[in-house]
């Protein structure tokens, strides 16, 4: 259907203008009598041969001939495959072939089409973009720049629940793993509203981090759980675990250093109705893990027993993939004196660029632990590619009774960090 494409003239524009998209196409159509164009017209949609154009009626009055209906088809298909009732109709002399001309403006073009036509052929096309409640987040590449302006009046104009375009502008650089953004088109506002696994999430996204891209393995870690479990969330952002976890039934110690997260996971918790289930807290990654261990072994009774208030956690998450594992080695002697508690699987996002990505991760992670093995339940996830020669991983594992109950008086702790976080 190379005919139903914006017109070659439209290519290059840097700013949006509708009329430049009109054109006029030439379409064949099947000329059928009237009293039996519906049953024309199912049979055709039925093997996708009707002409299916945003904009454009499909089935039109015949000029001069009240008794006809002309029902137009899909381009390039050869008459001899139409669906039987047609051909037959063709054959006998009841249908017959006929070409009209069909307008076609920017209202008929889909975005992508549209972005194809404008951004000169060099230009890298725009395959996709995210979306975070009202609004389109694009990560647009050097190239791609020139166009900013008409790239983000397009996917405004084209998609109804788009009400801001924003661009981001730098790499994720700061310890709240925030980054700065432009906004290309449409309102101001970067409070958004934002569903995701059943659970409504609201935040500020200028000063919050979220990927909607990673909502698939969001899901995939919520499902693992049961009801019952606690679970401990050390980056946990506005809560896109530690939400669906709980309504799940979980108990969760959610924790960010970036208080507008966990401000706005409050928030979220009340909005989803988990609060009872969910403790906040504002801390840096050591410091959060030190105080949930030390919660959960000052509870202990004289049977050894977690108290109720601060159960012991049988899962640990650790979404910053950037430096997560560089922050295990708070679990070094967390535990030393409590044998009796049985420890929790640690799921600790991670880059590598690694050949051999999962013996990679593995190293890190037991030197991060001062371990020499972590374990026969460990596995390694490949959550998605995030560049040409690196991936992200989630790699999760027993906590080792080693590490959790070692003697921290033998080994010197590293200084929290604040490491610069990659994208």
């Amino acid at each position: 259907m190379d005919s139903f494409v914006p017109p070659e003239s439209v290519r290059g524009m840097k700013y949006l203008d509708k009329s430049a998209f009109v054109k006029t196409v030439n379409v064949e159509g099947v000329c059928v009598p009237k009293r039996r164009c519906q049953e024309a017209v199912k049979a055709l949609r039925k093997a996708s041969q009707c002409l299916r154009v945003t904009g454009v009626a499909p089935v039109r009055e015949v000029p001069g001939d009240q008794d006809s209906m002309l029902v137009l088809v899909v381009p390039g298909v050869e008459t001899s495959a139409y669906p039987a009732v047609v051909t037959d109709m063709l054959q006998s002399g009841a249908a017959s072939m006929s070409e009209t001309p069909v307008s076609l403006d920017f209202t008929c073009f889909s975005t992508t089409q549209i972005l194809d036509s404008v951004l000169p052929r060099e230009v890298a096309r725009i395959s996709s973009f995210a979306t975070i409640g009202h609004m389109a987040h694009l990560n647009l590449r050097r190239e791609q720049e020139p166009y900013k302006a008409i790239i983000g009046e397009v996917i405004l104009e084209k998609n109804r629940s788009i009400r801001t375009v924003v661009n981001k502008t730098h790499g994720i650089d700061n310890t709240f793993r925030t980054f700065s953004m432009e906004v290309l088109a449409g309102d101001e506002s970067t409070e958004v509203t934002h569903n995701e696994n059943g659970c409504v999430f609201k935040f500020d996204f200028a000063k919050v981090f979220w990927n909607s891209r990673l909502s698939g393995e969001h899901h995939r870690i919520v499902e693992m759980l049961n009801s019952g479990d606690v679970v401990c969330d050390v980056f946990a952002g506005v809560g896109p675990f530690a939400v669906p976890a709980a309504k799940r039934g979980c108990r969760i110690y959610a924790n960010d250093l970036n208080s507008s997260s966990a401000s706005s996971m409050e928030e979220n918790c009340q909005l989803n109705r988990v609060a009872k289930r969910v403790s906040v807290f504002n801390l840096d990654g050591r410091c959060f893990i030190k105080e949930i261990a030390s919660k959960v072994t000052d509870g202990k009774g004289a049977d050894g027993a977690c108290s109720a208030e601060w159960p012991m956690f049988n899962h640990v998450l650790m979404n910053l993939p950037a430096i997560a594992i560089e922050f295990l080695d708070a679990f070094r002697g967390v535990f030393a004196g409590h044998d009796d508690l049985k420890l929790p699987m640690v799921h600790c996002y991670c880059f590598s660029s690694a050949d051999n990505p999962q013996a990679e991760v593995v190293d890190r992670v037991k030197a991060a632990l001062g371990v020499t093995d972590v374990g026969n339940e460990t596995t390694i996830h490949e959550v998605r590619s995030v560049a040409i020669a690196a991936n992200q991983y989630c790699i999760s594992f027993r906590l080792p009774r080693t590490a959790a109950m070692a003697d921290i008086n033998d080994s010197l702790e590293p200084d929290a960090k604040r490491a610069k976080l990659d994208t």
